[in-house]
């Protein structure tokens, strides 16, 4: 999937994924589509609640070797 944006959390554990994201969402434009890569397993449900919480759209969720892709659609305001 392609993204127009991308947000690296490799290496960081809960709650730094989360409270990195929020940070990043404020910078992209509604409609646009966030790829938020990450390897800590908790941080990828903890990122998948608070996108749907706050009205983002899950798009796609990949996994391989222990590294996760999380595709996202910011939502309009």
């Amino acid at each position: 999937m392609k993204s127009d944006e991308t947000l690296d959390v490799k290496g960081k554990t809960c709650p730094m994924p989360v409270l990195l994201a929020k940070k990043k969402i404020k910078t992209i434009a509604p409609g646009k589509i966030l790829e938020i890569i990450g390897d800590f397993p908790p941080a990828k449900v903890n990122l998948q609640n608070f996108l749907i919480t706050n009205g983002h759209e899950v798009l796609e969720i990949q996994e391989k070797q222990g590294i996760y892709r999380i595709y996202t659609k910011i939502k309009g305001q």
